[in-house]
């Protein structure tokens, strides 16, 4: 049996008090904003900008045949 499938070798996992669930226990709560169905925020154009980035590097990226080389 291969050494990372042996249960008796397997690490314990630790548990970690969750981020979330500590917030709302202590009563605070962050609060988010509701934007319209449609309305473009900022986080929707630099994500339109990233992809535009990307596939204008991707068009740009120049492609050899090695079978015609």
């Amino acid at each position: 049996m291969p050494v990372n499938m042996d249960p008796a070798k397997k690490r314990k996992r630790q548990l970690q008090p969750d981020a979330g669930a500590a917030a709302s226990e202590q009563g605070t709560t962050v609060p988010v904003k509701v934007v319209p169905f449609g309305q473009e925020t900022e986080e929707d154009r630099v994500k339109d900008l990233a992809d535009a980035e990307t596939k204008n590097l991707w068009d740009a990226t120049e492609v050899i045949d090695m079978d015609t080389v």
